[in-house]
């Protein structure tokens, strides 16, 4: 349809013109498929140069949660979002996006592939773990929905746009991010896996620099369609490679939006891409429209009472469609005057597809009941469908005719958020969303402090969740697995996975040699590490020989004193046979003169050649397997705290050389309060959740008493230190020890007080959800399981 040209007005001598906006020109561009992707040239942060002056840039946006929490807290939510649309400026657009997508098409795999090697019992346990994922992806499970904004600015070139895109990252970005909304730029790499995922949708293929050097493939030609037709079926559709598209525009919207109209859309679990275009206007121009409006409505007024009277109407009325009109106006012009509010021009749009016209008619038919409910009608694009298609694209352009003014708080009804969704690429699999019963996925590396806690009373199901977290570690990653287990309970496990237990008893035929060392284990901070190494031995012989008022310095000097001497020939050729033993410290001792070294060499003997000498000698447990579990729950009460120490100082030696080698280190340390009860072990802990995140460690602990782990200001550190926290059923004095470090609303301490086992709530960064993690009896659910007499379904 042609456009008509606007009229020309004759400017007054003594009246400057106002310069007018420069307009973005519908894509006009039909040569190739390739053409038809409406951007001019895409840079490599993202900014797309649209032509005409026009650049864009598109942002990820976390979800929050919206739809399940109290209506005082939704208010406040909305009064931020439109503190956001407020702070747009009218020489900027804003694109609104919701994807809803089948999480096949997505990077997050979540079935384990079988390895070859692998032992029956393997096979079978990988089989009922897949299983139960599959059971995780039915129906509603197999969506996700992603949250996209896209801006436009009108700039006279590339650095001056990328500007304006800073400040509206630090002005008006920042107001969602305070609503619990964290935003990422999208560069252009991710910004061609979205794009793609509009033109073709199938096409799972690596997008990457390299990639695109190797092959001489970019941009467009990675993310075109194959064919490209804009006339099919009558010309109701256009057809992108296999699929068949209809965009629908939103129209006949009643007074008072449903704020829940863009989750009814979404919930249909179908292919659909809801976009918002948001074109803010300037405050004083849209005065001026408004009262222009309401004076050609009073004018039809008058004129409507003028003709009834001449009719010979003896009491004229103004046709209700005529006072709803001006109601309306009136209204909203009072908004703008009184309640700080801008006028937008803003139009709805939602794009689906099929692989067959019926599919397309289906979707259209569905989309069209569920706004139908909120008062609304959906129509179709009939002859301005390639502007429409690429109006809804995360492009920043609103090429196409419709559009209707809002003010910024009835725009803000189309609330985009719904609940937070946690599926992460490459993440472990955490069960489901509680709420929305998609999956939950996270990568723990993703987040700078990635250590954790599993908290829960006996029988919620958190080693069960922790097991899990582990069987997923091993199979999705090459990392070094570490488990300290004070009651044996992840021995099967372990076997199974083909790991190393180490048993610590009094008869165990394991050693640990806690003067083993390595030339990274002072870290970066000190090249030297016999002077750590000594502190550590000082540490462990005055909790051996229960120095409770602490030891005195010369004892120390003592200590300090033996243990460099012992250390030379290591020092001088570091390899491990030079690696000193308990008793060549013992030896050290004995050639003192010093009557504090003789007294300490006798009170030490028993645990050199006496009942209690685990700890010396060479170690002999195979430091090279990937997995290794710490059993200590037959080892006896005098060498309890001592034992601990020595397998801390032991993991951090292994720790420290995976450093060097560039490998990640997991640790679990079941019943962590046990450590937390020692100030020795405590420290370890503080120290390991404090410096781990350098030394590529990502430590964990479980654990039902909450109360030690809240005990002190420092332990009350490591949970803050945690950025991943898994909270099961919990008992009412927990709860509120776990409220002093975490915040819980009372909605979220009520359900941890009677969910069910395997169930809870996941926190992750900022964002907490409810989760269910729970699995069917099975051969893996028999080594998970610790409980005995459980039902089928219980985590």
């Amino acid at each position: 349809m042609k456009q008509k040209k606007p009229k020309t007005q004759a400017v007054t001598p003594h009246r400057k013109p106002k310069k007018p906006k420069r307009l973005l020109a519908p894509w006009d561009k039909r040569r190739t498929v390739q053409s038809s992707i409406p951007y001019e040239t895409m840079y490599d942060d993202g900014i797309c140069y649209l032509g005409n002056s026009h650049y864009s840039l598109t942002f990820a946006v976390q979800d929050t949660n919206y739809v399940n929490v109290p209506e005082a807290l939704q208010v406040g939510i909305l009064e931020k979002y439109c503190k956001f649309l407020m702070a747009l400026d009218d020489h900027s657009q804003l694109q609104i996006h919701v994807l809803s997508k089948p999480l096949a098409r997505s990077t997050v795999h979540l079935q384990l592939p079988v390895p070859e090697g692998a032992t029956e019992l393997q096979k079978q346990c990988i089989t009922d773990y897949n299983d139960a994922i599959a059971d995780r992806l039915t129906g509603s499970d197999a969506y996700i929905q992603e949250k996209y904004m896209t801006f436009t600015v009108v700039e006279s070139d590339y650095i001056q746009a990328k500007k304006h895109f800073e400040r509206i990252d630090r002005d008006a970005l920042s107001l969602l991010r305070a609503i619990g909304c964290q935003t990422r730029q999208m560069e252009k790499i991710p910004l061609l896996y979205l794009l793609r995922e509009v033109y073709r949708p199938e096409d799972h293929s690596e997008i990457s620099w390299l990639q695109m050097a190797r092959t001489g493939i970019y941009d467009k030609d990675i993310i075109a369609p194959d064919t490209f037709e804009t006339a099919v079926q009558g010309e109701q559709y256009i057809k992108l490679g296999d699929y068949y598209t209809r965009t629908l525009f939103l129209a006949d919207f009643p007074q008072d939006i449903s704020d829940g109209l863009i989750q009814q859309i979404v919930s249909l679990d179908e292919d659909i891409l809801i976009t918002i275009n948001v074109q803010p206007q300037e405050s004083q121009y849209a005065v001026q429209q408004l009262r222009k409006r309401l004076r050609m409505l009073d004018m039809e007024k008058a004129n409507n009472l003028s003709r009834q009277s001449k009719a010979g109407v003896l009491i004229p009325e103004v046709p209700r469609d005529l006072q709803n009109a001006l109601k309306a106006v009136e209204t909203f012009l009072e908004s703008l005057r009184t309640r700080d509010e801008k006028m937008v021009l803003a139009n709805f749009l939602v794009y689906v597809r099929g692989k067959t016209p019926e599919e397309v008619d289906a979707v259209m038919k569905s989309v069209q009941d569920r706004v139908a409910a909120a008062g609304c009608s959906a129509r179709p694009f009939r002859f301005d469908h390639e502007n429409g298609l690429n109006s809804v694209v995360p492009l920043g352009r609103s090429d196409c005719f419709v559009s209707r003014t809002f003010t910024t708080s009835s725009i803000a009804a189309f609330v985009p958020f719904n609940v937070v969704e946690i599926v992460q690429d490459n993440g472990f699999s955490y069960g489901r969303n509680g709420r929305s019963n998609n999956v939950l996925t996270l990568n723990r590396k993703n987040y700078t402090n990635a250590h954790g806690f599993y908290f829960g009373t006996s029988g919620s199901g958190k080693s069960m969740g922790a097991k899990a977290e582990i069987w997923e570690c091993y199979w999705r990653t090459g990392d070094k697995i570490l488990i300290i287990d004070p009651d044996g309970e992840f021995i099967p496990l372990v076997e199974m996975m083909g790991g190393e237990v180490v048993d610590l008893s009094n008869s165990s035929t394991s050693h640990f040699n806690p003067f083993d060392i390595n030339e990274y284990y002072g870290g970066d901070e000190d090249p030297n590490p016999v002077p750590l190494k000594s502190d550590f031995i000082i540490s462990l012989i005055e909790i051996t020989l229960n120095y409770h008022g602490g030891m005195d310095p010369i004892t120390k000097s003592v200590i300090d004193k033996c243990v460099r001497e012992i250390y030379q020939p290591y020092l001088s050729k570091p390899k491990q046979q030079n690696i000193p033993t308990f008793e060549d410290f013992y030896e050290a001792l004995l050639r003192q003169e010093s009557q504090e070294a003789q007294d300490l060499a006798r009170a030490l003997e028993i645990y050199v050649h006496g009942s209690l000498n685990l700890f010396n000698g060479r170690t002999n447990v195979d430091t090279e397997n990937r997995v290794l579990c710490f059993s200590t729950r037959n080892l006896g009460k005098q060498l309890r705290v001592m034992g601990m120490s020595i397998i801390q100082d032991f993991c951090w030696n292994l720790i420290s050389r995976n450093q060097a080698e560039k490998k990640t280190t997991w640790l679990w340390n079941d019943e962590i309060h046990h450590s937390l009860r020692n100030p020795t072990t405590a420290e370890w802990l503080m120290n390991s959740w404090k410096r781990g995140r350098k030394y590529g460690l990502i430590a964990t602990g479980m654990t039902q008493e909450v109360r030690d782990v809240c005990r002190t200001e420092e332990s009350k550190a490591l949970i803050a230190n945690s950025e991943f926290i898994m909270i099961y059923r919990e008992k009412p004095d927990m709860i509120e020890d776990l409220s002093q470090v975490i915040s819980l609303s009372e909605q979220q301490e009520s359900f941890l007080l009677s969910c069910e086992p395997g169930t809870g709530l996941f926190k992750a960064g900022n964002n907490m959800v409810e989760f269910s993690n729970r699995f069917r009896r099975s051969e893996l659910y028999q080594l998970f399981s610790t409980t005995v007499g459980r039902n089928d379904t219980d985590a």
